[in-house]
């Protein structure tokens, strides 16, 4: 088999193969003679193929602190000498 006769036949198994949705084929040179090898797939691409992506939305801005100026900065309203 000459080098184009297996890319003609590795075209031909792609497009016509029943199992064409699993698999690839492609020529391949091993010390000087050309063959057709079989190679699958890394998942199955007979399903439902892309799925919407779900976007993630930026959090907002943390608020400021609604606690009165005296709670958040001494402690509390009943901070004092005693």
């Amino acid at each position: 088999m000459t080098r184009d006769e297996a890319e003609r036949e590795a075209e031909r198994l792609s497009r016509e193969h029943p199992e064409r949705a699993s698999y690839r084929w492609f020529a391949r040179e091993v010390g000087g003679v050309w063959s057709v090898v079989r190679v699958s797939l890394p998942h199955d691409r007979s399903g439902d193929g892309l799925r919407p992506m779900v976007e993630a939305k930026p959090r907002p801005p943390h608020s400021d602190d609604p606690r009165p100026s005296t709670w958040r900065d001494l402690g509390g309203p009943n901070v004092g000498p005693v």
